[in-house]
């Protein structure tokens, strides 16, 4: 976000040769572009299999949309001479670098909400407790309120827009005002990429789960904490912004952070979905092949089961005992939308008699 030198007088022309930063911004992208787009067919394929593809999986498809043009844009933009100094640079390559520039800030920011929303929207289908439901729901109205915010200042700072990456077209806002919606964006993005990392540990704590199972899920948090890691380190290079004197070489380390951010954020949220396929991974599997029985579960299986067991205490009867029975169930299976009917159509109430009789 701001608004680059006023163009120089020409310098060389021809193919520009990426090094340092830019080279760096590169890589990334596709690196972390890769990446994304790998998990996600997977994902797709898993939720289509299984026939739970819903707001959550369509959500994350979008912001893989947005996340896309970042991307293409960061690429462009790199090799049009973001990240490299400015006696390497034409006017022409500036121009068009701080142009493309300005497509990554808005499509970035873009793709933040709907990534979010969607790991918020899964993470609603496995928790009824009220305080957990309303964070979520904060965390995404918020990324909401500031991708807006953010992007119509990108766009409103100059009069016309092309004044943003043409000095001469036109006037553009002090780069303090830039700034600061970056810093903006930032402790926003800060505030709801810990929570989306952080909240699952807590919904997930009364879920009984096999240590094996429980590292495959450290793992896909893990990831989240590396996505709001990356912002944090994005704050670093935010006063880039201000620089006036080659601008576009400092600017690039705030584009490969963001694009690590939203990448990781998108693996990461891909990954929750993907347990049919990493249970057949030895290390990481729940259950041997050939395990097909039911197994006791507690209470606290899942937040879910608290309605069974108020239920059966309510109906206790003199010399009756009565005990839960259902299949354990896998954590991936709490992230598809059929998750409350799963949990009360596979548990069953037994109610044994002194005389050994039983009922469900």
């Amino acid at each position: 976000m701001g608004s680059p030198p006023p163009p120089r007088s020409s310098r060389r022309n021809g193919t520009l040769e990426l090094k340092g930063p830019g080279l760096s911004l590169f890589v990334v992208s596709i690196a972390l572009l890769v990446l994304a787009y790998i998990t996600m067919i997977l994902r797709i394929f898993v939720r289509i299999k299984i026939k739970a593809f819903g707001t959550d999986d369509w959500l994350m498809c979008s912001g893989l949309v947005f996340y896309t043009i970042a991307c293409i844009s960061t690429l462009l933009a790199a090799l049009k001479g973001v990240g490299t100094h400015v006696e390497r640079l034409s006017e022409a390559q500036m121009r068009d670098a701080a142009k493309w520039f300005m497509f990554f800030q808005l499509f970035y920011v873009a793709s933040t909400v709907p990534i979010k929303s969607s790991i918020c929207v899964a993470l609603l289908r496995i928790t009824l407790q009220r305080t957990y439901r309303i964070l979520l729901y904060m965390v995404i109205v918020l990324s909401l309120f500031a991708a807006l915010t953010t992007d119509i200042v990108v766009l409103a700072q100059c009069k016309p827009i092309s004044a943003t990456w043409d000095k001469r077209k036109g006037t553009c806002a002090p780069t303090s005002v830039i700034t600061g919606v970056s810093y903006f964006i930032s402790a926003v993005s800060i505030l709801t990429d810990w929570t989306c990392a952080i909240l699952p540990a807590f919904i997930l704590w009364g879920v009984q789960l096999k240590w094996r199972v429980k590292a495959s899920v450290g793992v896909v948090l893990a990831l989240g904490v590396v996505a709001s890691t990356a912002t944090l380190v994005r704050l670093k290079f935010l006063p880039s912004y201000t620089i006036g004197e080659d601008y576009l070489y400092h600017i690039a380390p705030i584009g490969i952070w963001s694009i690590t951010e939203s990448g990781i954020g998108i693996t990461a949220g891909s990954l929750a979905t993907l347990r049919p396929i990493i249970k057949h991974i030895p290390f990481l599997s729940n259950f041997s092949s050939g395990d097909k029985s039911k197994t006791p579960v507690t209470p606290k299986l899942s937040h879910r089961l608290e309605v069974l067991k108020g239920s059966a205490r309510r109906n206790v009867i003199p010399g009756v005992s009565t005990e839960i029975e259902g299949t354990r169930r896998n954590w991936e299976e709490l992230s598809d939308g059929e998750s409350q009917r799963y949990i009360l159509k596979e548990s069953t109430v037994v109610v044994t008699s002194e005389g050994g009789e039983r009922g469900s």
